[in-house]
């Protein structure tokens, strides 16, 4: 008997209530982009959403969310001792509308290293705002 309660506390979180607190919220989403640009992300969005609790599917048809996405290339300058120039960076551009078809966001990410880099923050950017839009407004 003392064996079972043990065991019952070393494993609190095991059972179907534990199981449904963990599963991710998905959401859907319908990326219009480039197919690479679309793949690179939605794999961005899977990343960072796991760790709120979200999990990004496309669907092109019944999604909650339409995300226009373009990476652009850039220039940087250099300022520093010698002398300077140029250099390509990478810009990231979204905007976010609704299933409605209304705009609820709109942003850019520059100055990035490369368009993995500027994908990452967007991503990050687009689940920090959809997740402020769910919040109830505040009296």
């Amino acid at each position: 008997m003392l064996a079972l309660a043990l065991l019952v506390l070393a494993f609190p979180a095991s059972g179907p209530a534990a199981k449904a607190a963990a599963d991710p919220q998905t959401v859907k989403v319908k990326i219009e982009a480039s197919e690479m640009d679309r793949r690179m992300l939605l794999e961005k969005l899977n990343q960072h959403g796991a760790e709120r609790g979200m999990k990004f599917v496309l669907d092109d048809k019944e999604f909650s969310y339409r995300i226009n996405f373009a990476i652009e290339q850039g220039k940087g300058w250099a300022t520093g001792t010698g002398s300077g120039g140029s250099y390509n960076t990478s810009e990231a551009k979204t905007t976010v509308y609704d299933d409605k078809d209304s705009e609820l966001f709109s942003f850019s990410r520059a100055q990035r290293r490369t368009d993995s880099g500027a994908t990452n923050a967007v991503a990050k950017e687009i689940i920090k705002r959809m997740l402020k839009l769910k919040e109830p407004p505040k009296a």
